[in-house]
């Protein structure tokens, strides 16, 4: 039971993915552009990969997982996501624990995708006011996604500059954001069953 609530909960932060804090004066319009653009690019391609492609991702979930590992995954910042989503719990893991939870979490995330996902063949997106971070190369790009037939529903991505690239660590989705909400029960999972429970029972969602 308790998985069937994590894999339902992950429909809504998977969409905010792949359809994959206030303002600094060290970032700039063009840093801002580019961030919007990559996360409207990435989204976009996403939508329309699914809505060309539904009929045979249905007859052939593996060909749909591998679109997944191919177009999502590069997309997401799992280091950081990882370490914000354990809080205090990354600093006392040991660097197994933490690659263990990272490639958890990461599958989790394949497994999940493709039916969830194919609903949202075709949605459109559009980009809001995105702003700039606290820190340099930190960004919040604000988009709108509306499912066919659908009501819009707003995706905010926190996203960092990694060697160039930017990527996804975090996602508010109305309202209600990705890390605070894992962080709160994985940190109550692990604080009563240990973390490599919580690993475990992540490696095991279908």
């Amino acid at each position: 039971m308790q998985n069937v609530k994590y894999i339902k909960r992950m429909s809504y932060w998977i969409l905010s993915f792949s359809l994959l804090f206030g303002f600094s004066s060290m970032a700039n319009g063009s840093d801002i552009n580019n961030a919007q653009d990559r996360v409207i690019n990435v989204t976009r391609g996403i939508v329309q990969d699914l809505e060309t492609n539904k009929v045979l991702y249905k007859q052939q979930p593996a060909l749909l997982e591998n679109m997944v590992r191919k177009g999502v995954l590069p997309f997401i910042d799992f280091d950081a996501m990882g370490k914000l989503t354990l809080g205090k719990h990354w600093r006392t893991a040991s660097r197994s624990q933490r690659v263990r939870f990272i490639k958890a979490y990461r599958e989790m995330l394949v497994r999940s995708y493709g039916k969830l996902m194919l609903k949202y063949a075709g949605a459109n997106i559009r980009a809001g006011n995105s702003v700039a971070g606290k820190k340099s190369g930190y960004m919040t790009v604000r988009t709108i996604v509306t499912p066919r037939g659908g009501a819009p529903i707003k995706a905010n991505y926190d996203v960092r500059n990694t060697s160039g690239d930017w990527k996804a660590y975090n996602v508010q989705i109305a309202g209600i954001n990705l890390i605070t909400n894992f962080r709160t029960n994985f940190t109550r999972e692990v604080s009563s069953k240990g973390l490599d429970a919580l690993i475990a029972r992540i490696e095991k969602i279908k």
